[in-house]
C-alpha cells in the first residue's frame, strides 16, 4: 500500500487498538493520552476551554468540554462534536487539540461529548447522550453565546456515526434544523463487504477485522433490525438533512462505505462535499499531527467549518 514517506514513519510504531482487551487497550491509551498532556503547547492566543457536567437524569451526568474564542462576538455558530474510538475507547482528551483547532480557525464554540461507551453501554447509550447534549445545547445557547439557528454536529469515525445518527433523529423529530454536519472517516455500515473493508482487512492502524468486531460490540444489545441511528446505513429516507462534509482516507477499511453514504446523500437531494486524502490511513490526522497532509485535512476542515457556522446567511 501507497502510504504518504511522512505518514508511514507513524505506522512503525505500535498503537493501541485491540478490540478483544477493551480494559488493556483503555489503558495503553490513556497512557499515551497523559503524556501527550505533558509536553502539550499552550492554547493558541484567543482559545480558551472548560469541563462542565451536564445532567443525563437523577443519578447521573455527562461530562462536557466548551472551547470558545474569544476574539469573536457572541451569538456565535456552534459544533457538537464526537470523538472517535471504535465505540469502546476515547474521551474529552481524544481529540482536545481537533477541537482546539476548530475554536481557533473555523471562529466557532465547540462543545466536545464524553459519551458513554460500550461494551458496558452499548447502543443506545452513547447515542442517547448525544441527544441530550445537544437539547441542552439548543437550550442554553443565549447564555453560551450561541446563535440557535448555527448549530452543527460533526464526529471521526464512530463519532461520525453518532453525528450522523444525531442528524438524522432530528430531522425524524422536526426539531429546529442543523446548519451542518461534518464526518471525518465515518463509520456508517454495519453490514460493509466492500473493497476497502476486503482489501484492508487485516492491517495497521485499523482494518476490517476490528471493524466488524467494533460493530458487533456497539449492537450487542439489539435483537432484530439494527436502527438508522446506530448505523445510517438502515436509514431508508435520507433526504432534508442538512449540508454535510465528508472525509475518507485511501488505506481506510470504511473508506468505501462512506463514499457510498455520501453518493446515497446527493441521491436523496443533499449538498455534500466529499474530501478523499490520498495515500493516508484511517486517523492520519489525529495519529501523525503536525505532517503535511494532517495540517491541511485538518485545515480543510476548519475551513469548511468557518464558512458553514460564521454567518447567519443559510
Amino acid at each position: 500500500m501507497a502510504i504518504d514517506p511522512e505518514l508511514a514513519i507513524f505506522l512503525t510504531v505500535e498503537f493501541p487498538n485491540d478490540m478483544d482487551d477493551v480494559v488493556g487497550t483503555r489503558q495503553l491509551l490513556d497512557a499515551l493520552i497523559e503524556d501527550e498532556i505533558t509536553q502539550r503547547d499552550s492554547l493558541p492566543q484567543g482559545v480558551t476551554w472548560h469541563d462542565e457536567v451536564i445532567p443525563r437524569d437523577v443519578d447521573s451526568s455527562i461530562p462536557i468540554r466548551i472551547y470558545r474564542n474569544s476574539d469573536i462576538q457572541s451569538p456565535s455558530g456552534a459544533l457538537l462534536f464526537f470523538h472517535g474510538g471504535a465505540f469502546v475507547f476515547g474521551g474529552l482528551e481524544s481529540e482536545h487539540n481537533r477541537c482546539v483547532r476548530f475554536a481557533q480557525k473555523a471562529k466557532c464554540v465547540v462543545v466536545s461529548v464524553d459519551y458513554r461507551l460500550a461494551p458496558e453501554h452499548p447502543f443506545p447509550a452513547g447515542f442517547n447522550d448525544g441527544v441530550s447534549v445537544l437539547a441542552w445545547l439548543r437550550c442554553e445557547s443565549t447564555s453560551l453565546g450561541v446563535d440557535v439557528t448555527r448549530i452543527g454536529v460533526g464526529g471521526a469515525s464512530a463519532g461520525g456515526a453518532l453525528a450522523a445518527g444525531i442528524a438524522l433523529r432530528a430531522r425524524d423529530e422536526d426539531e429546529a434544523p442543523l446548519r451542518t454536519l461534518l464526518l471525518i472517516y465515518p463509520a456508517t455500515d454495519n453490514e460493509a463487504s466492500t473493497d476497502s473493508m476486503l482489501q484492508y482487512n487485516r492491517c495497521e492502524p485499523w482494518d476490517g477485522e476490528r471493524t466488524h468486531k467494533m460493530w458487533t460490540t456497539y449492537l450487542s444489545e439489539i435483537d432484530g433490525d439494527v436502527s438508522p441511528y446506530a448505523s445510517i446505513a438502515r436509514a431508508n429516507d435520507l433526504s432534508n438533512l442538512p449540508p454535510t462534509y465528508i472525509m475518507t482516507a485511501e488505506v481506510d477499511p470504511l473508506r468505501d462505505q462512506a463514499i457510498a453514504h455520501a453518493a446515497r446523500l446527493l441521491e436523496a437531494g443533499n449538498t455534500v462535499e466529499l474530501h478523499h486524502f490520498a495515500r493516508t490511513f484511517h486517523g492520519f490526522d489525529v495519529v501523525a499531527p503536525g505532517s503535511r497532509l494532517s495540517e491541511r485535512a485538518l485545515d480543510e476542515q476548519a475551513a469548511y467549518l468557518y464558512r458553514e457556522l460564521s454567518t447567519n446567511d443559510t
